[in-house]
């Protein structure tokens, strides 16, 4: 009869055990939601050691489309524009990078706290599993800390930080926002500065190219004396605000952004440029243009 109850009691706690796994597997996959169309916009900083050690020195917005995905020795990938390809392991749980002759393991899902990761990327600890507010929402995170580098994976989001500073030099790489299963979080940032003349007047090209098919550039001029807190949003052909590339105060100056409408059907969109001038004695500036998505 003892032997009886011991059985039912290990039968009854592996099935418990699977019901976890599963369940818990199923939520790993999404601290990298791999679909066709995602995006994230990141803000990058490189650090150099020179006149103080890890001081930034250039900084820019970026964003990065997961493009279409490929099998490879019978494994699917997912593309992204940066040009990575990775795959999520069905039964670890592990996150792979293909790199042409084979592939490397990036992050393991599973990993709980106090962990060892060894990756090609990174080798560390997961150092916290705090819950992170990001657009507004709470929600699950693990940190993964080496000597000098740290990276963070949000739930529902992916790669919130990855960045550090070793032997003076480094960067961050921090989130702006994300467009995942076609809702966005956050904002959407892609801009760089051309030059940094003081241009005699505020200004908003036409985009190119144009028609565009999926990514299109937009160049843009900032005029005055002082930062200028400025907006630059995308719309559809209803009026509806489908994307913002641009929310940050800029220095007088020549900027360009990307759009890339990777996630957005094809149509005719509008694109708005709205600047604020901090200084009072400053005029502001608006103007909208019209763009042609066709796939």
């Amino acid at each position: 009869m003892k032997n009886l109850l011991i059985v039912i009691l290990l039968c009854f706690l592996a099935s418990t055990s699977q019901n976890i796994s599963y369940s818990w597997d199923s939520e790993a996959a999404k601290f990298y939601p791999l679909t066709v169309g995602n995006q994230w916009s990141y803000h990058y900083i490189s650090r150099g050691g020179n006149p103080i050690p890890c001081y930034p020195n250039n900084q820019y917005d970026y964003i990065i489309t997961i493009t279409g995905d490929t099998v490879i020795n019978g494994h699917k990938y997912y593309k992204f524009s940066s040009g990575e390809r990775l795959r999520i392991d069905s039964t670890s749980m592990n996150v792979y990078k293909f790199l042409g002759a084979g592939e490397c393991l990036i992050d393991s899902l599973l990993a709980k706290k106090n962990s060892q990761v060894n990756s090609c990327e990174l080798q560390g600890v997961v150092s916290d599993t705090n819950t992170v507010n990001f657009a507004g929402e709470n929600r699950r995170s693990f940190n993964i800390s080496g000597i000098g580098y740290s990276k963070r994976l949000m739930h529902g989001i992916g790669l919130y930080f990855l960045g550090g500073c070793e032997l003076n030099s480094g960067f961050d790489r921090q989130l702006n926002g994300c467009i995942i299963n076609g809702i966005q979080y956050g904002t959407m940032l892609g801009v760089k500065s051309i030059s940094i003349e003081n241009p005699g007047e505020f200004s908003l090209s036409q985009n190119y190219p144009n028609p565009f098919n999926p990514v299109t550039k937009i160049k843009f001029v900032v005029s005055g004396s002082s930062v200028a807190q400025t907006f630059l949003s995308v719309y559809d052909i209803l009026g509806h605000e489908t994307a913002v590339l641009v929310n940050k105060q800029l220095e007088p100056g020549s900027y360009e952004a990307d759009w890339d409408a990777s996630a957005y059907p094809s149509g005719v969109y509008y694109y708005k440029l709205e600047v604020s001038s901090l200084a009072s004695s400053e005029r502001s500036f608006t103007e909208t243009k019209k763009m042609v998505l066709l796939k």
